[in-house]
């Protein structure tokens, strides 16, 4: 009897050590903030944002057009389809914002990647600007589409996605969760894109605060201490003066930035070369999805361990 309870005590005891040993749940929340120039992100005040760079990882040279002719403007939809796809507006077929010719369905977000690998997980985009839930996440992924910022205004489309976030963070168990602010770039058309426009600054001081409200949610979750999360921000594209359509060959449109932490993450700024399809990438290798040759992705991982 003895030598009974000894070796279920044993057993419970191996039982238990195993489960402590278990891996933390990977998980991504990417932040994508819209026309944000990174000189002037760093001139603000947004706390939240400085911090997740200066303990992070960070590229401020993030191309949002690649080395090859697409045919793609340094605008919105283009820029937002080749972060999430990972491939560039060759492929896609998004070159501008009517989304004519798009060919998102052959080219998917990483959302409907991770889904499609992994039918259990939970991928969940909240966005304000509406040709994401009609053409980029309208291919299996779970978009929650707050309202209208055309209409409504997008600076109530932040504060939208921002509740949003928060709940989905409290009560859900999302394994991506991309929330996008819409705006920055909307101050930037009103006032200038640039370092010394105060209204442009306090809108990116504004979307600061929406970040540190998500980044409390994501670190109050009940299981935040069995998860590894990697949380992403990027942009589509910068601007210069009050515009941003035609930035090929001017810097302050076409250099974008990419900001990483988490523990998975290799801290410093990240020296190579970057790129905005890199976005995809990164987010699905820290989820551990085999990247496949058919795919056809033209980004890669950067910023990891």
């Amino acid at each position: 009897m003895r030598t009974g309870v000894l070796l279920l005590i044993l057993a419970l005891g191996f039982t238990s050590a195993a489960k402590g040993s278990e891996p933390a749940v990977k998980k991504v929340l990417l932040i994508g903030i819209d026309g944000c120039r990174f000189d002037a992100l760093m001139y603000s005040q947004a706390k939240h944002l400085k911090e997740l760079a200066s303990s992070g990882a960070y590229s401020d040279q993030t191309d949002v057009l690649g080395d090859r002719k697409t045919g793609a403007a340094t605008i919105t939809g283009p820029g937002w389809s080749s972060a999430v796809t990972g491939v560039w507006a060759d492929k896609h077929g998004v070159r501008d914002n009517s989304f004519r010719g798009e060919n998102l369905a052959a080219y998917p977000s990483f959302l409907q990647r991770l889904t499609k690998t992994r039918p259990d997980a939970s991928a969940i985009a909240v966005v304000s600007w509406n040709p994401f839930q009609k053409y980029v996440f309208n291919h299996g992924e779970t978009c929650r589409f707050v309202l209208d910022g055309d209409r409504g205004g997008y600076a109530e489309g932040d504060r939208q996605v921002t509740k949003t976030a928060e709940t989905i963070l409290a009560e859900q168990n999302p394994d991506i969760l991309f929330a996008y602010f819409g705006e920055v770039d909307v101050t930037g058309h009103g006032y200038g894109f640039h370092p010394r426009s105060p209204k442009y600054t306090n809108a990116i001081e504004a979307v600061d605060e929406h970040v540190g409200k998500i980044l409390t949610a994501m670190r109050a979750r009940s299981t935040f201490a069995k998860e590894n999360w990697l949380v992403m921000v990027c942009t589509d594209h910068g601007g210069q003066g009050r515009d941003h359509g035609l930035g090929e060959k001017v810097p302050e449109i076409r250099n974008g930035f990419m900001i990483l932490n988490g523990p998975a993450v290799r801290p410093g700024k990240i020296d190579e070369r970057t790129f905005n399809v890199d976005v995809a990438v990164t987010a699905l290798t820290h989820l551990g999805v085999a990247i496949q040759p058919d795919w056809k992705l033209d980004g890669h991982a950067v910023g990891l361990r």
